[in-house]
């Protein structure tokens, strides 16, 4: 409720038996003196009620242009108007001060006649009717005048300001009515009433928000940012995956699909598993996330599950062997190895041609050929361009050999 109080003080005469007017300080029969007391006198307060009566903000009465609207106007007695124990006032809602009043020449927009006791206040019930004023801002005055049959003067006067509007209108342009916003939570005045720069009407009619809470969902992502990012600001799964919104907004997975990267396994699975929701094969070894999870058990993390210098993918794909078992026909010869001699992985009973003999020379085996830091170098007499040596062909290292009739230095790669 606006209120302006106004505190007069005027001088009560008091006596045991009779209470009258008096002068400061005027001696009342018995000897009595009177005494100054602090009473209320004149326009006290004002309020709006009634139909018209839309809401208060910032000391401006809103009111609805299409409804009447009571202004209720608290007035005190005047000691010094009233003669007799009663005295009749009239009270006007006006836009200008009219310092003079005569009820014959009445222009204000609502009037009410009240009849006050001594040191009595009540309450003016003074209504305005519908359409009396076009929607906009006003500032107007309620007055008070003692009742006369001719022109009174002006005891009183306190101003107010209100503004008209109308039900349909949309003061603050944010796409929801003025009946809207008053009669539920938003602030009509504000078009972002939560401040998460979506307009309050568009989250009412067009995203089905909550124009009041910045997170409608509760998840930690502002309304506003699961409009940018396409998720349900209605649901803190949007594709109820098991990982929330914001989860997966952090960890560059796709709020919208259950399975980012469509590799079969979905982001929450791939988030326990350790390998990424946003790159079907995370590990690079030609094998699925989902496969190597699925179906051949091996380590989606690691591209050689069984270090026998293979990649996984290349094992199921190009040489059936186990990509669990780094010697997979069980020869004490690595798989990696077999495939660098040319012998079969898969078979224990093939021969290397690591073990033949060159076709000049002495014919050096894989065993004499030593470690892989030996440097191998074979005296081909007659220049033939198939002379092979022998040599310990392990992921990594770096050989020497004749091949085609010169010495070259080549390594080999950790892993096929």
């Amino acid at each position: 409720m606006f209120r302006r109080p106004r505190i007069r003080t005027l001088t009560v005469a008091v006596a045991l038996v009779v209470v009258a007017a008096a002068a400061p300080g005027a001696t009342l029969a018995g000897g009595s003196t009177a005494s100054a007391s602090t009473v209320e006198a004149g326009v006290l307060s004002v309020d709006t009620t009634g139909p018209g009566a839309a809401t208060e903000a910032d000391d401006v009465f809103y009111v609805w242009a299409d409804e009447p609207t009571t202004f209720e106007v608290t007035v005190g007695d005047y000691l010094n108007v009233s003669e007799t124990y009663y005295a009749d006032y009239d009270v006007r809602i006006t836009e200008n001060v009219d310092y003079g009043y005569h009820s014959l020449r009445d222009d204000s927009l609502a009037h009410a006649a009240v009849t006050l006791g001594e040191l009595q206040t009540t309450e003016a019930a003074v209504r305005m009717d519908a359409g009396e004023l076009e929607p906009g801002r006003y500032s107007l005055n309620a007055s008070m005048y003692e009742a006369s049959a001719g022109t009174s003067p002006l005891l009183d006067n306190q101003s107010f300001e209100i503004h008209v509007m109308t039900k349909g209108g949309d003061l603050d342009e944010d796409g929801y009515s003025n009946q809207n916003e008053v009669t539920g939570q938003t602030d009509f005045l504000d078009p972002d009433t939560d401040d998460d720069e979506l307009p309050d009407g568009f989250e009412v009619h067009q995203f089905g928000s909550d124009p009041t809470d910045p997170d409608t969902d509760g998840d930690g992502v502002r309304d506003d940012e699961e409009v940018r990012a396409d998720t349900d600001y209605t649901m803190p799964d949007t594709d109820e995956d098991g990982l929330s919104d914001p989860s997966e907004i952090g960890n560059d997975s796709s709020p919208n699909a259950p399975d980012t990267d469509l590799d079969g396994l979905a982001d929450p699975i791939e988030r326990d598993l350790g390998t990424d929701p946003t790159v079907s094969d995370t590990d690079g070894d030609g094998l699925s996330d989902l496969t190597e999870y699925q179906e051949t058990a091996t380590d989606p993390l690691d591209p050689d599950t069984d270090d026998d210098g293979l990649r996984d993918g290349i094992e199921v794909q190009r040489f059936g062997t186990d990509p669990l078992d780094p010697d997979t026909d069980g020869d004490g010869i690595q798989d990696g190895q077999e495939v660098l001699r040319g012998t079969d992985p898969t078979s224990p009973t093939d021969e290397s041609v690591a073990t033949a003999s060159a076709e000049d020379g002495t014919g050096t085996t894989a065993a004499d050929a030593g470690t892989a830091t030996e440097t191998i170098a074979e005296t081909n007499t007659d220049g033939d361009a198939n002379a092979a040596v022998a040599v310990s062909l392990l992921a990594g290292t770096v050989t020497t050999a004749w091949l085609f009739a010169s010495p070259v230095a080549y390594a080999l790669p950790t892993m096929l």
